[in-house]
């Protein structure tokens, strides 16, 4: 066995080791199920979230002042996104980052001077710096598309709300508190933000800046025109719901039509070469046919 090979074989057992540890320190199924009884035991986190999360606290303020003020600016927009997990902040972010990276690599370093790669280093060292930028990354686009997918309903029981006579403020909250979700979270802090001072105008482009959703960019455009020229809000948000609807629709078949020719693909280059081996091979053993005399050897 290669010292590579070694190095790349004592990592993965070290990393389903500690992915162990959970289920280790897991009470069982009666703690789980007096958490469904109202009783919510308190939560405990596990051994390698919590050295991670003091190896972060302790990194992100020195590491984050070397990170210019633009990537900060771009990893905040990211957080907004994802509807900031956990709470955490850029500077608790880059902290994580930074604390993957030195353990991973820490680990590997462990490792190569028991004889494995070098290179194993450098690479877990950049898995461990740029993992968290792909798990944000995920976790903003699942969320974005969560916003497109339950907006037209929130729009269509907010204008129902409205139509029944209350206020579009007391209305938006009383939905939003009602079905929760990401796209009530954003509503929530646009009317937090109304409560400290903000114009309307503003908490909503504020929501808009925070969110890539093209859905939720046309439904303050259209509530802030309607509020212009004096339209009544609840027929203008049915309306938004409806043309949002469609627009699911024909992204959905558009998704559809996008998907074929991935299967045609994955069908003629895996599946079919895959059969056509089976068969020459059950050719093969069924035919007493050794390797020489079916190539002519």
């Amino acid at each position: 066995m290669t010292p590579p090979l070694a190095g790349a074989l004592a990592a993965l057992f070290v990393a389903v080791g500690l992915l162990g540890v959970p289920m280790l320190l897991d009470r069982g199924p009666l703690e789980r199920l007096a958490g469904r009884a109202g009783g919510a035991p308190e939560r405990r986190s596990s051994l390698p979230a919590r050295v991670v999360g003091g190896l972060a606290a302790q990194l992100g303020p020195r590491v984050a002042p070397s990170i210019r003020g633009g990537q900060r600016e771009r990893i905040a927009h990211r957080l907004d996104l994802a509807g900031r997990p956990a709470g955490i902040t850029v500077q608790r972010f880059i902290g994580l980052k930074a604390a993957l990276a030195t353990l991973l690599g820490g680990l590997l370093l462990i490792l190569a001077l028991a004889g494995s790669s070098p290179l194993l280093v450098v690479l877990a060292v950049v898995i461990g710096w740029f993992g968290p930028d792909l798990w944000l990354a995920r976790e903003g686009r699942l969320r974005q598309e969560r916003i497109e997918r339950d907006l037209p309903d929130f729009l269509d029981i907010l204008a129902v709300t409205v139509r029944a006579g209350l206020g579009y403020r007391a209305a938006l909250g009383r939905v939003a508190e009602a079905l929760g979700g990401p796209i009530a979270d954003e509503m929530l802090t646009a009317l937090r933000q109304m409560e400290l001072g903000a114009s309307r105008r503003q908490a909503f482009l504020a929501l808009r800046e925070r969110s890539s959703s093209e859905s939720l960019g046309a439904f303050i455009a259209a509530q802030l025109q309607a509020e212009e020229l004096g339209v009544p809000l609840s027929q203008a948000l049915n309306d938004i719901a409806e043309d949002m609807r469609r627009t699911a629709h024909q992204n959905a078949r558009r998704r559809a039509s996008r998907a074929a020719p991935r299967v045609s693909l994955i069908v003629t280059t895996m599946i079919v070469p895959g059969a056509m081996i089976l068969i020459l091979v059950s050719i093969l053993l069924g035919s007493d046919l050794s390797e020489s005399g079916l190539f002519g050897g």
